[in-house]
This record gives C-alpha cells, structure tokens and sequence, in this order.
C-alpha cells in the first residue's frame, strides 16, 4: 500500500514538473480539420499539460470549468467560411469545385483570412502584447506560414500540424521531395492511370499551384508586417522555425513519400473507441436481409446546396438498389423518398460502419472518412467534389478498395453499378481489409506518437538536429544552378574552343590547296 502511494506521488510529481505551456493556432472552420486537432488537444491536457487554443470547435462546453485548456471560440469563422467558398469558387450543380480552381490564386488565398481573423482578436493582441506570457511550444496549423512568427516572439519551438497531408508549400519547408507523378500535389484532379495528355495537364497544374502558392506567401508576408511589425522577419526566414511536421495521413494510403525524420505521420488521429449504437439503427441494420450502403457525403459537400437534379439522382439510385440505404442528408425533407432508405442528419459513422451488414460506403473521399471505413473493412464508391478528395478516391482505385465516379456527369445507373460493383466483386472487400491490417500494425496509436513526439519536443527544447539540408533552400539551391551552370558555360566554352580549332584548321588547310593549285597552274 505505501509503495503504491509512493508512485502515485511519484506520478504526480513527474506531471507537474513535465507540464508545458502551449499556444495553438488552429483557425480553418471546418470539422473534419478541428476534430483532428481537437484528440490531441484533449490528451495533452488530460497528461497535465495547459493549453491555449484559438479554434472555431471548443472541444469543451461553455459551461464546463476548462481547468488546464482556454480556448478561444473562432466559430463565427463558419459564415467567414461559406461566404468566402462561395467567392472563390463557381460549384458545379452546386457543389463541385473542379480541381483546377483549387489551384488558382483566389481559391488559395481565400484561406489565409481565417488566420487573420485570429490575429484581429483582442484575445490575440493581448497574449502577444503580455510580456509576461510565456509558452513553451507553439503548435499552428500546416497551411499557414505568418503563425511561425510567434516562435520568435515567445522564443518556444515550434509543430506544424496539417490535419491532412502535408502541402507542397509544407514539404518543400521541411525537405522533403516533391514529383508531379511520383509524390504529387494532392489539389489536384486526376493520379492514376493517366494518359500522355492527362500527365501534361496535371503537371500544368502542378506549376499552376506552386506559382500562386508563391503569390499568396507574398501575400501573408505582408500580413506578418502588418500584424506583427515592419521589422518583422521574412516568410522565408519564419519557415526555419519549423521542428517537426505533423502529418494526419498514413504514408502506405499517401504512396510511401520519401520524407526526413522531422516528419511525423500520423494518420486516423480522430478515432475515438468504439460505442454502442442508437436502438433505433441497430435494428434497422440488424433486420436489414439485403444488406445496407452507407451515403454520407461529409460536412463541406452540402445536399442543401446541390442542383435538384443531382439529388433526384441519388434518388433514383437508391429505390433502384437491391440494398437498404442509410443516408445522411442536411437538405429539406424529401417527399419521394424510396421505401428501403431511412434518412437523417448526422449518423455515428464510425460506430455504423463496423456493423457487419454495411456493404458499401458512397462518400465524397474525405480522408476522415477514408480512415473509418478502411478501419471497419468497407469498400468504397467515390464521388469527390473539392480538395485532396480527387487524391483520395483515386488511391481507392489505385488500392483497389473501391471505385471513383465523376460526379459531374453522374447518372442513376452509374451510381448502381458502382455499388454492385464493389459488393459482388469480393475482391474490394478483402484488399480493404488488408490494408486495414497493414495500417495498424505499428508500435503505438497515431495518439501515442503524437503525444510522445509533442512531449520529445518539449523536453529536448526543440527538434532542429532532425532537420534535412533540404529544408527550405531554394530551388536553385536545391537543383545546383549554379554548378548546372558552370557546367553548360564550360562545355559552350570547350565547343568554341573546338570550332574555332575547327575552323583554323580549315582555313589552313584551305590556302595549303590553294598554294598546291596555284604552283600546278
């Protein structure tokens, strides 16, 4: 009994001086970015450590004492975000946002004014302005560069946490290597099975987003100006403050992207234990003797929004469907809705998609998503309509877990094949059932090593000796120009030189036939 009291103590003790204070910025207003982000904030505070946090998703009830977590409440950056989506884009029926828009300046710009709004908060220019405050990590989401300065300010090192992939802005600031082909661009619309053409334009668009990824870093430097200072450092010099890299994606699903050990991947860092489900859909997936598809088409691609013949589609599909269908729906009450279809607004998709009498997933490609059903052995029809969606049904196919339809021009009968598809071919089945396995067989849970990676940060007060010689070095750098260069204006050199032997020679040779001729005459 004392010994136990003894550890107890002893673990008491060991949180309390191991406890750090962190700032974190986490400003894009979307759940399926905030509920990532959200874990690892709930963990770290549960190991002792406290926690600011500007976010549009408290994680905690108002009316909860937050102990050791003060969030910022960020939630009107929900209308800041339709209204600015609805700027920058021209949905197609609705809600298809064409991969090409994703790579134009607006389109890319438009995100930096959800990092704004955190700096025009009181609650911002308080902290900053506070001498006194200190923080002893900073953590900021992936997708902006201008939070980097609050390293300098509070001299803590610093996690950029991408609550999907990295961006290319972000592998490029760590050294790790990017390829049009190879290890792409995940805004983009098209990987696999690509003709010459379908190559050409995607590498077009490749060069598109890195030149106006360049214009909108010259956009948020003017931010960090404003904000923080006329002497403030460049985007380019706030880009060394960056220690570790946290990656929300699982390198197999990714293409195994060669990366330095400053880049953590994570991967399906949402997942919460399983629980049991509501009465009411257990029966129905219980007495379902056909089966049921599961359609969910995630938080950003709205049913509200979309064309009513798009809707009438799905419609027409679903009463076509040898299955039930659950499907979750934000629109208006349909009317017509066939008999084999029960509707609502929000079902617990983790907890559903692990009952074994859900045959198919018909989703837009989210990567949360992608992660659950992947964890629950359920293959996939792929509808994508905007971001890294494109990539992810993609990899459904390159993986052979699923298919990609192309939402633009779906029709009934489309979407009825692609689920027989998937549920009469066994093959999709099992190959999402390996992956599955392959994917979780690793020494620690995406949150373990997320926590353990925070706290080695911490304790080693940064982590810059695991830092690449690529790291944020410029391209000329990077492709050596300047030996390239030495090299070509050598080689024009050694080619003059020979061409102007060349022609001495000639020019010799030449009058010695003259001479020769003119002593025969």
């Amino acid at each position: 009994m004392i010994l136990r009291v003894c550890f107890v103590a002893l673990a008491i003790l060991a949180t309390s001086v191991n406890s750090a204070r962190i700032l974190a910025i986490y400003p894009v207003a979307s759940v399926s970015h905030q509920v990532v982000f959200r874990a690892l904030t709930l963990e770290l505070a549960k190991r002792g450590h406290e926690l600011v946090v500007f976010t549009p998703n408290p994680a905690l009830p108002k009316d909860r004492p937050k102990d050791n977590v003060t969030e910022i409440d960020m939630s009107e950056s929900y209308q800041l975000f339709f209204k600015l989506f609805m700027h920058a884009f021209e949905p197609v029926r609705g809600v298809i946002f064409p991969a090409k828009q994703m790579s134009e300046y607006e389109s890319l710009k438009m995100m930096i004014a959800f990092v704004e709004e955190v700096y025009k908060m009181e609650e911002f220019k308080k902290i900053i302005s506070d001498k006194t405050q200190k923080f002893d990590l900073i953590m900021a989401e992936a997708l902006f560069v201008s939070p980097l300065m609050l390293s300098k300010i509070f001299d803590a090192p610093t996690i950029w946490f991408s609550s999907f992939y990295g961006s290319p802005n972000a592998y490029e600031t760590v050294g790790a290597p990017g390829h049009p082909m190879l290890y792409p661009n995940y805004f983009r619309g098209k990987f696999v099975n690509l003709s010459l053409w379908d190559k050409i334009y995607e590498t077009y668009l490749e060069f598109q987003f890195w030149y106006n990824t360049r214009r909108v870093l010259s956009y948020e430097e003017s931010l960090v100006k404003k904000y923080f200072g006329e002497d403030a450092p460049s985007i380019d010099e706030l880009k060394n403050n960056v220690d570790l890299l946290f990656v929300n994606a699982n390198p197999i699903f990714e293409g195994n992207r060669p990366v330095p050990p400053n880049v953590i991947y994570l991967g399906a860092l949402h997942m919460q234990p399983l629980k049991e489900l509501p009465n009411d859909l257990k029966t129905f997936l219980d007495n379902s003797k056909r089966g049921v598809v599961y359609v969910s088409l995630g938080t950003n691609v709205r049913f509200e929004t979309m064309e009513p013949s798009l809707i009438d589609v799905f419609v027409k599909a679903f009463e076509a469907m040898p299955y039930d269908v659950l499907w979750k729906f934000d629109g208006q009450n349909i009317p017509n809705a066939p008999k084999n279809v029960k509707i609502q607004k929000w079902f617990p998709q983790r907890d559903l998609l692990t009952h074994p009498n859900i045959k198919a997933f018909v989703t837009q490609g989210g990567l949360q998503s992608t992660d659950e059903a992947i964890e629950a052995g359920v293959p996939f029809v792929g509808l994508p309509a905007l971001g890294d969606q494109y990539f992810n049904t993609d990899q459904y196919v390159r993986l052979g877990i699923g298919i990609r339809l192309n939402f633009e021009t779906l029709k009934p009968e489309e979407l009825v094949n692609g689920v027989n598809t998937v549920v009469n071919d066994k093959s999709y089945r099992e190959n999402v059932k390996k992956l599955g396995v392959l994917m979780r067989d690793q020494p620690q849970t995406p949150l373990e090593r997320a926590v353990w990676w925070t706290e080695y940060v911490l304790r080693n007060k940064g982590a810059k000796h695991l830092r690449s010689p690529a790291a944020n070095i410029s391209w000329s750098e990077y492709l050596m120009l300047d030996v390239v260069a030495a090299l070509a204006t050598a080689v024009l050199i050694f080619l003059a030189a020979v061409g102007l032997v060349w022609r001495t020679v000639c020019k010799i040779f030449r009058k010695k036939v003259k001479v020769n001729k003119n002593k025969k005459e």
